[in-house]
């Protein structure tokens, strides 16, 4: 896939209004279902880490999921916190300040104050977490050493379609040569939502209508080299959705030409019309993408083709977080009153 350079612009933004989140903090039921939820999902290693912030006791809570379920305490005064997808690292940020610990190690890997405002913050590798702001998005890649100033880098400007949007969400493949901002506005008593996908590469943005995004890694069928491939769900006008595959470039030698995609799914009569995709989990190893909406419908379609293949009902609670099982190759989803729904492949 190319980028549409008509398509391509940048501007400033005004404050965002919210759509509307969660903050699991404030609920023990939910910070109970996260750490069921990654036990599940078994992590980098047996002795996997979860964390999580109690917004009343001021406090970050460590739990080793294999290690008896030994929990320990500490003190802080951060806003947020993220664990590391790779490693036993754990990221705090208070304001503009951002800390990094390694907890096997128990030592202060970096620090870094920005410059600006951080409104969405998140790992996206073992090494590297992306920083958006009200007009850019910035990667701060802790590889580079001690040095936390020459390390963050603005990558590109925000897209003006993403102005007064709420941002949800921020992914980018393997390579980091594509990156996808997401943010959700409210229309007329509906949610749009908007992806901006960027490439490092061309150094280009093009907007898509999508709720949801992820990128994955795949193989097609008489192909010599893998792909990279981008997976976006929304839900149009009336009971109408879409999910799109498309092979990004630039082209391999050995593969056959960049394909896309496209399937319509449908959302029944009994869904809510305030209903839409929150999250794409992908199996590249079943050739499945899981699509699964804010109330609990989970759409399965076939990774090569985007082919519907059935719809069930996983939850009957709002869904606000969802992981893919590295063991089942099934995905996990968390509902707002903190049960787990898992769903596996049958096939």
């Amino acid at each position: 896939m190319s980028l549409d350079r008509s398509r391509c612009r940048s501007s400033s933004r005004s404050p965002a209004r919210r759509v509307g989140s969660i903050d699991a903090a404030t609920s023990p039921s939910i910070a109970s279902a996260i750490a069921a939820a990654a036990a599940a999902s078994n992590g980098y290693t047996r002795r996997a880490l979860v964390s999580f912030r109690e917004r009343l006791q001021c406090s970050l809570t460590m739990l080793n999921l294999y290690g008896g379920g030994a929990t320990v305490r500490w003190k802080v005064c951060a806003d947020s916190v993220k664990k590391n997808p790779g490693k036993p690292w754990v990221a705090l940020k208070a304001g503009q300040q951002l800390e990094v610990y390694d907890m096997e190690r128990k030592v202060l890997v970096s620090k870094h104050k920005t410059s600006f405002p951080v409104i969405f913050w998140t790992w996206i590798g073992a090494s590297v977490i992306a920083l958006v702001s009200d007009d850019a998005v910035y990667h701060w890649d802790l590889a580079h050493g001690s040095d936390a100033s020459s390390a963050q880098r603005r990558l590109f400007a925000r897209h003006s379609r993403l102005d007064n949007a709420e941002i949800v969400s921020y992914v980018a493949d393997d390579a980091h040569r594509w990156c996808a901002l997401l943010g959700l506005i409210e229309n007329d008593g509906a949610v749009q939502g908007v992806v901006q996908l960027y490439s490092t590469d061309e150094r280009l943005s093009q907007p898509i209508d999508a709720h949801a995004v992820s990128f994955a890694t795949y193989t097609f069928d008489g192909n010599a080299h893998p792909s990279t491939l981008l997976c976006v769900a929304l839900r149009a006008c009336g009971r109408s959705g879409k999910v799109h595959v498309v092979e990004l470039g630039p082209h391999v030698k050995g593969n056959g030409a960049l394909t896309t995609y496209s399937e319509t799914i449908k959302f029944t009569a009994n869904t809510s019309k305030y209903d839409f995709p929150i999250a794409t989990e992908v199996s590249s190893s079943q050739r499945l993408v899981y699509i699964v909406t804010k109330y609990g419908h989970l759409f399965l379609c076939e990774l090569e083709t985007g082919m519907f293949l059935c719809q069930i009902q996983m939850s009957r609670d709002v869904i606000f977080a969802t992981l893919l099982n590295s063991e089942t190759q099934g995905v996990i989803g968390i509902s707002r009153n903190g049960q787990v729904g898992r769903r596996r492949c049958c096939w």
